[in-house]
């Protein structure tokens, strides 16, 4: 069983996974502002196993993998890995983020575009004051 504590853009929620051998469960429970460890910990006591045992199942598909105990220092490792991962996000959190980078992009190009003409325009004007000394002016 797997608890993923996540920001998801304006609250936070938590994502529950079970799996054994033949069923599958996936639960999403919304905390509002951020939880506290203390509500996390009432949650995970209180409030899921009565989720998990009136919840519905999806059958598993068991791809071969075979569950064995893991050391525990690198069960360790491997939270921490997880934890640094993003979460997965809804095909509409991915797709605001793509038009943010589009629009990002743009901005990087367009202030790359007014530095070069702000350099253009002072190296024209030294042009211009380099050519009235030479005339005298």
């Amino acid at each position: 069983m797997k608890l993923t504590v996540y920001f998801d853009g304006t609250f936070w929620c938590g994502l529950v996974e079970a799996q054994d051998q033949k069923e599958s469960l996936v639960y999403k429970h919304t905390f509002g502002p951020e939880p506290k460890d203390q509500d996390i910990m009432i949650f995970i006591h209180q409030q899921l196993p009565k989720i998990l045992a009136s919840s519905q199942t999806v059958k598993a598909e068991n791809n071969g993998i075979v569950e064995r105990k893991i050391n525990p220092k690198r069960r360790q490792r491997m939270i921490n890995r997880a934890k640094r991962q993003p979460v997965v996000s809804t095909k509409s959190q991915l797709a605001l983020q793509e038009v943010h980078q589009l629009n990002k992009k743009a901005k990087q190009k367009r202030q790359k575009q007014d530095k070069a003409d702000v350099a253009e325009a002072k190296f024209q004007q030294k042009q211009l004051k380099k050519q009235q000394k030479k005339k005298g002016h």
